[in-house]
């Protein structure tokens, strides 16, 4: 499910995001997101239909991130704030 659809459950006050992506490998289209749950306070993070992980860190999540933009070969959509921009 996008971000776009989860927004309501999302804060926004903490950094958040998706990236949809080519896999360098394979071909294959991916997603990976991340955001954190306004009723918990606890980040969620997963990889396409995955169920998510929670607690991952904030420094993790960014390490992702800036992997598939120099791995992946291309990039199709971000969303978010511009802490993973």
């Amino acid at each position: 499910m996008p971000l776009s659809k989860m927004k309501s459950l999302i804060d926004t006050r903490k950094p958040y995001g998706e990236i949809v992506f080519v896999h360098f490998r394979d071909g294959t289209t991916h997603k990976f997101w991340t955001a954190v749950n306004k009723l918990t306070g606890e980040r969620l993070s997963a990889f396409d239909n995955n169920p998510p992980d929670i607690g991952e860190s904030v420094a993790y999540c960014k390490s992702v991130f800036s992997d598939i933009r120099r791995k992946a070969t291309r990039v199709i959509s971000y969303e978010g704030s511009k802490q993973f921009a």
